[in-house]
């Protein structure tokens, strides 16, 4: 018999006041029936998070393919028109993301809703372990990163 980790609905009948679901928004962007189910719960918060204002450099750092990129966008425009407690979350470290990127992904947040970009989560790559292996795998030098970080201007324009 296989173990099941317990359901939103036990969670609900718990003394915790939040479950925070942290999401790239892929699936629920996808299939809008997620966001209609979690809609039911009072207590779950959603945190989008997003890693990318272009659909090349989604595709560049997640290795997803850039259809997907919209995914992500579809997810908050699903959690809006539910109702669902969410915020945005993204990579904005400039040693990741140019100026120029940063301010496309702002605005195409203030499109869906001034709200959502007004209150978005700014995210810095921290050195952790996991990170450094997968920054190693792209080729990407992590001790030069993290000492003096990568210059997207010079790339990005």
């Amino acid at each position: 018999m296989i173990n099941q980790a317990p359901g939103l609905e036990e969670f609900e009948q718990t003394d915790l006041s939040l479950f925070i679901l942290e999401t790239n928004g892929i699936l629920l962007g996808n299939d809008r029936s997620y966001v209609r189910e979690i809609s039911r719960f009072e207590r779950v918060h959603i945190r989008v998070s997003l890693k990318a204002g272009r659909p090349e450099t989604f595709t560049q750092r997640t290795g997803a393919v850039p259809e997907a990129f919209e995914l992500p966008f579809k997810a908050i425009e699903a959690l809006l028109d539910h109702g669902v407690s969410f915020h945005v979350a993204a990579m904005t470290d400039p040693r990741l993301m140019s100026e120029n990127e940063r301010k496309e992904l702002i605005e195409r947040l203030a499109e869906i809703d001034p709200f959502v970009a007004a209150n978005l989560e700014e995210e810095i790559c921290d050195p952790y372990e996991t990170t450094i292996v997968r920054m190693a795998a792209y080729g990407l030098d992590p001790v030069k990163f993290f000492t003096r970080g990568i210059e997207f201007a010079e790339r990005e324009g």
